[in-house]
């Protein structure tokens, strides 16, 4: 796995987790790709390459986390949608604020499987996995209200379109 010091990609389509811990030096990150070799470790905390990367899809980390509040009404730990093009919904598993939250990309999660009373198993679609001291309870928790998060944003996006579409239909037929 490759280390990156002062420097973060951004991550993509192709990322299944974000995954911050403390060191004793500070914060790292682990960002947990689809092809394993593809791996990597920043000394940026996860708040921060999560923040970094909504700011190159053009908005705040912070303002997306407001977008969901305002459409969901979820206030604790709310999903994102970094790109809704390509998928790219993530949920916290802790507080979004902590520096160490996980992070976890809902379209590559294929299931959940309870270890212990706090620990859960994140099975990906690819076969990799992931264990998180939380509980099962919580996990599904937040991949049930991305899941309606996803299908709220989608269904206004759909409302937008189709309004847009009667306007431009209605330009087109008056210029006939």
């Amino acid at each position: 796995m490759e280390m990156l010091m002062e420097k973060v990609r951004e991550i993509s389509p192709k990322t299944l987790a974000v995954v911050g811990h403390k060191t004793e030096q500070g914060y790292l990150t682990r960002v947990i790709e689809y092809e394993e070799v593809d791996d990597y470790e920043t000394t940026f905390s996860a708040q921060k390459v999560m923040d970094m990367t909504c700011k190159s899809f053009g908005i705040s980390l912070k303002g997306l986390m407001e977008g969901t509040k305002m459409l969901s009404k979820i206030t604790h730990k709310p999903p994102i949608a970094i790109d809704r093009i390509s998928g790219m919904y993530f949920f916290p598993v802790e507080s979004p604020l902590k520096k160490t939250c996980t992070w976890i990309a809902h379209s590559h999660v294929l299931e959940l499987e309870k270890v212990e009373p706090h620990l859960t198993r994140v099975v990906f679609k690819n076969g990799r996995d992931l264990v998180l001291e939380v509980s099962y309870a919580s996990l599904i928790n937040q991949l049930y209200r991305t899941a309606q998060y996803r299908y709220l944003l989608n269904n206004k996006v759909q409302d937008i379109l189709e309004v847009s579409q009667q306007v431009a239909e209605a330009k087109w037929h008056k210029g006939i």
